[in-house]
Formats: structure tokens, sequence, C-alpha cells
């Protein structure tokens, strides 16, 4: 059973299933254009992501949808995420592949996702609750979801700047170890884990919404 639920989860995750999260990048296009901002200080700026970004809020919540017993508890999460999310870019690119992939999940899985229905949709909240109700274990779920943040963030930067996809894998190595510990952190200490510190790319993800030319729509 646990092998289907990551199978199931990993269909919904992959660049080919019909959510729109290709086209967002998290602000790091509006980095790309910065003179200077190359491989080095992406690396640099996926650690940051992972201390205090993304790796803290977005998996947070994520692993709190998962222990979630009820849709109450679930509509609560989504407005606190919703309420950390000051940019408006970063918050509806979080409801939109969110409604998107709860409305799939229903579709290709009614006996499991068929009652799933969060308001308002911010996608860590769905994908945690779906995961629990495909049945897969929070630690693989946790394990599989912060790779997943950090694989679509190095795919949007190989569209957006002079980033092999060569170096992107050495950069994914280079994190992983300390994405593998702020899983373990986050899960160890969940809701003190709610939060995002990340002024300089909040700063960025604003400017995004304003360039003149530009690949992601966030």
């Amino acid at each position: 059973m646990q092998a289907l639920a990551l199978l199931r989860l990993q269909q919904c995750f992959d660049s080919q299933f019909p959510v729109g999260a290709f086209v967002h990048s998290g602000g790091i296009e509006a980095y790309a254009h910065v003179e200077g901002f190359g491989p080095d200080e992406l690396e640099a700026l996926l650690g940051t992501q992972i201390a205090l970004g993304w790796g803290k809020l977005d998996l947070a919540t994520a692993i709190l949808a998962h222990r979630a017993e009820d849709n109450e508890r679930l509509d609560a999460l989504a407005a606190e995420v919703e309420a950390w999310k000051a940019i408006p870019g970063q918050r509806l690119a979080g409801e939109r592949v969110g409604r998107r992939m709860q409305v799939l999940a229903r579709r290709l899985f009614p006996e499991q996702a068929g009652t799933l229905n969060v308001q308002p949709p911010q996608a860590p909240v769905i994908a945690g609750a779906l995961a629990q109700r495909l049945g897969l274990d929070e630690e693989p779920f946790a394990v599989f979801y912060a790779g997943s943040t950090l694989t679509a963030a190095l795919a949007a930067s190989t569209r957006s700047m002079m980033l092999s996809p060569e170096r992107a894998q050495e950069i994914a190595v280079a994190l992983q170890p300390a994405l593998a510990e702020r899983v373990r952190k986050v899960r160890a200490g969940a809701e003190a884990s709610l939060y995002a510190a990340t002024p300089a790319a909040d700063l960025r993800a604003h400017q995004q919404a304003f360039l003149h030319t530009r690949l992601f729509q966030s």
C-alpha cells in the first residue's frame, strides 16, 4: 500500500500533471535578472529557503495537513498559510496549484479524496491532506515533498538563468543533507516551524510581477 500511495503522489507532482505548477518560479526568475547572480548564488538562495523559507512554512504546513483529523483543521491551516504569504503572486500561485490539484485528486481518487474540500486550497495543505488520504506515512511523504520542492526550484532555474542541468544536479546533491535535516527538525516541531523569514526573497518575488519580459507567472 505504501508503494501504491507513493506512486500516486509522484503522479500528482510530476511535471506532466496538469496543475500549472511549471509556470511558477517562486521568484527565482527575478533573481536571474540581477547582474552577478549565478549558480553559486542560487545554491546560497536555495539553502536559505530550506532554512527559513519554504523549508519552514510550506514543509510544516504539509506535515500538519498530513496530521489533520478533519476538514475544519485543514481550513484553519490554509487560512494561516494565506496570512503568511504576503506577496500576492506567491499566495495566488499556491491557491491556483492547490485548487487544480484538489479537483484532479477528487476525480482520480474518488474513494480516498472525494471529500477533500479545503478552502482556501493552498497547495501545501492539499498535498499533505492528499498524502494522508492515499495512505502514505508521514516521514516518506515529508521527504518526498521537500525533495520535490527543491527539484521544482532547480527546474525553474534551468529555464530562467544560465544553469546547466548537470550543475543543477550538483546543487541538489550539495543541499540534500540540509534538506534531510530540515525534514527531521520540522517533523519534531511542526507547529513551531509554521513561519517564513525571507524578506529579500519576498521582495524579489514581488518585483517579478513588474519585469519587462518574463517566462513565469510568479
